[in-house]
């Protein structure tokens, strides 16, 4: 949610500073990949309580097998999914915090006497990780 949070940057007109956001709300996706996250750890839980206490009644017919085979067909795909939102996700974050997207931004940066340069690029391993 990246318009939410707003930062001083300074201006052209001595110690005056002007509040900026950025803009974009990307945490849908990543909000999708936890959730699907979650409810698969979830499940594997409860799998693994049913396979050691309850193996005989596991068993015991087809269908336990069956709709556990199922289930896990779904979380896979649902987790091919998230994965694949969230890695969009964090592109669009990546060019909504470029810092060359973001002296575009700033007022001063706008006039065509003044020179703006980032001081560093943003480090983004973690979040390319959390996406691998």
């Amino acid at each position: 949610r990246l318009h939410e949070v707003d930062f001083d940057v300074p201006t052209c007109e001595g110690k005056r500073r002007e509040k900026l956001s950025l803009i974009g709300d990307f945490s849908s996706s990543a909000e999708f990949f936890v959730t699907i996250a979650v409810f698969a750890f979830l499940y594997s839980l409860a799998a693994t309580v049913v396979y050691i206490f309850f193996q005989n009644k596991y068993r015991e017919n087809n269908r336990g097998p069956l709709i556990d085979f199922i289930v896990t067909v779904v979380f896979s795909f649902l987790w091919l999914v998230s994965s694949s939102a969230w890695a969009k996700g964090l592109s669009d974050v990546k060019v909504a915090t470029d810092p060359d997207e973001v002296l575009l931004l700033l007022s001063a940066c706008k006039q065509q006497s003044n020179k703006c340069l980032p001081v560093r690029s943003p480090v983004m391993s973690s979040l390319n990780t959390s996406v691998v």
